[in-house]
């Protein structure tokens, strides 16, 4: 490969039995994630249960991520809530706590018009200012789309990439041509995408397996073993198959999941 692309995890949050962050669980995963090579942390994404923090919950988790990570690799904070306000909001408490960028998911429940979507991350990315500033695409839960022309227009305006989770790889190639940097956010053709150029991946199979990843990264073809733990190890199971690695982690979702 003539680059070397990036392995950011999709981070989960763990929660203590009565429901608030486990920051002794967070600061062990880390450590194991950081000491198995990875370049970088998303907190508060999908993996994350991003949706299901209250903004002062996902400033503290982002902090506590910070924290933990000691600037031994670089921490880019999801921020996207259903509202430009709240989004832009946590973005600056996100980056004055030391974040390297944010990223933040299309708004969802209501669908904006083109207008309305272009201005939210104009807004983002005026908000970041000097720090890079990404868009997670997601529409498989979000229902709300970024086209690669809506991209193009945002390069414009001083958008860094994007996270590519429409789990279309024709789409993956529109945004690899569309002059930003991309992560792939689907692990079933992460090699692929690392193969055609991508900046690198944001995984959430990175929290149980970061070695598989990294091997990804550096070379070697090691999709076969990625995409069979994807069917082994689904999105509820994350957790679980984490605390057989790390004891004590705790495998519990936040209500309403289950």
């Amino acid at each position: 490969m003539a680059h070397r692309p990036q392995v950011i995890v999709a981070l989960l949050t763990p929660f203590s039995t009565g429901g608030a962050l486990d920051s002794g669980a967070l600061r062990t995963h880390v450590d194991f994630l950081v000491e198995s090579g990875v370049d970088g942390l998303m907190p508060c994404g999908t993996t994350g249960e991003g949706p299901l923090l209250e903004v002062d919950e996902a400033e503290s988790v982002i902090h506590a991520v910070l924290d933990a990570a000691a600037g031994r690799v670089s921490v880019v904070a999801h921020v996207g809530r259903p509202g430009t306000q709240s989004t832009v909001s946590l973005a600056k408490r996100a980056l004055a706590s030391g974040a390297a960028g944010v990223c933040a998911v299309t708004p969802y429940y209501y669908v904006p018009t083109e207008a309305g979507l272009l201005e939210h991350y104009r807004r983002l990315i005026a908000a970041a200012g000097d720090s890079p500033a990404y868009a997670y695409v997601i529409p498989g839960r979000t229902q709300v789309d970024l086209a690669p022309d809506a991209v193009r227009w945002l390069r414009e305006d001083g958008l860094a990439g994007v996270k590519d989770s429409t789990k279309s790889w024709d789409r993956h190639l529109e945004y690899l041509d569309c002059g930003v940097q991309v992560f792939v956010g689907t692990d079933g053709f992460v090699v692929e995408s690392f193969r055609a150029g991508s900046t690198g991946c944001v995984s959430a199979l990175a929290n149980v397996r970061p070695d598989l990843l990294c091997a990804a990264r550096d070379g070697v073809d090691v999709q076969a073993e990625i995409s069979a733990l994807r069917e082994h190890v689904p999105f509820l199971r994350l957790k679980a198959a984490l605390a057989e690695q790390l004891p004590g982690y705790p495998a519990s979702y936040r209500a309403p999941l289950a």
